[in-house]
């Protein structure tokens, strides 16, 4: 099916949307424009795609350890800080290597 961007809203869909239709509707034509070449063919991104260090730098589940082990610390501090207070193999439990 081709797709098409949104160039002018309607209910439910939003200015910048990417839309497959199999049979574009005359009324609709005006509001959206053909998408072609590579940019049809882009999948949107997911959390899957993030690199392993960005991973590791997940604040919230380093701070959920930390509570769990009764361990105190700042919450305005970094990932890479509150990482460090954690004892030695738990960053390693929490993120493991792929």
């Amino acid at each position: 099916m081709p797709k098409y961007e949104v160039i002018r809203p309607w209910n439910g869909v939003e200015e910048g949307d990417v839309v497959e239709l199999a049979k574009l509707h005359p009324a609709l034509k005006a509001n959206v424009r053909a998408v072609k070449g590579q940019a049809a063919e882009l999948e949107p991104a997911t959390p899957a795609g993030t690199s392993n260090k960005e991973r590791q730098l997940d604040k919230g589940v380093i701070a959920k350890r930390l509570k769990e082990l009764e361990i105190e610390f700042d919450g305005r501090k970094g990932a890479d800080d509150l990482a460090a207070l954690l004892p030695e193999g738990e960053l390693e439990k929490l993120f493991p290597a792929e």
